[in-house]
């Protein structure tokens, strides 16, 4: 008899649309299937929510819609950076705009006094990366940081480098020099990478 082990992630859905080259880079998560928050680019172009990468799943068009000729969800907002909720039951999505994302803490220049800003860096179509927030040639001390949206606590991302959630433990850093991506995707799967120079 074997025995295996199986790990269950959380629930994922995923954003598809032209602020991303129509590609299901961008994840909301959640934990209860229903219920998904993302961080993501957004613009007038239009875009789909999807349970599955690469269209294979259930896409949800304007008003929820999964006929597969389903019209494109559209805003009426700026284009720009949002927090997107989610909710498949009542069948409706929330954006909350993000102006800025910066670095704070007692590694920062700043202190836990105030942030330094970040940059927005889009999806670039020709290498296909995804967007990130960086901040270059960035002079930490030893200490800590955490990354934060709007100059406030209510958006915040801590914790593994590799699996930033929101409201995490704070990141200890080296005394040195460097560049900072973030990729604020969704809770577990956002990440930020530390380049010393």
């Amino acid at each position: 008899m074997n025995n295996l082990t199986y790990t269950v992630g959380k629930p994922v859905l995923y954003m598809a649309g032209d602020a991303n080259g129509w590609a299901t880079n961008d994840y909301l998560a959640g934990d209860d299937g229903v219920h998904f928050t993302g961080y993501m680019y957004l613009n007038q172009n239009g875009f789909k929510f999807c349970t599955q990468p690469e269209w294979k799943g259930t896409n949800y068009g304007a008003n929820f819609d999964t006929a597969p000729d389903a019209a494109n969800i559209t805003m009426t907002e700026e284009a720009g950076y949002y927090k997107v909720d989610v909710d498949l039951s009542a069948k409706t999505y929330t954006l909350i705009p993000i102006t800025t994302i910066g670095i704070i803490g007692s590694a920062s220049p700043n202190g836990w006094d105030s942030d330094v800003d970040m940059t927005y860096v889009p999806y670039n179509a020709e290498t296909k990366e995804l967007g990130y927030w960086e901040a270059k040639d960035i002079t930490l001390a030893s200490g800590e940081i955490k990354f934060r949206a709007n100059d406030d606590w209510a958006i915040n991302w801590g914790g593994d480098t590799n699996a930033l959630t929101q409201g995490g433990d704070n990141i200890s850093v080296e005394a040195g020099t460097y560049d900072i991506k973030l990729y604020a995707w969704a809770n577990g799967y956002a990440k930020c990478e530390l380049i010393k120079k």
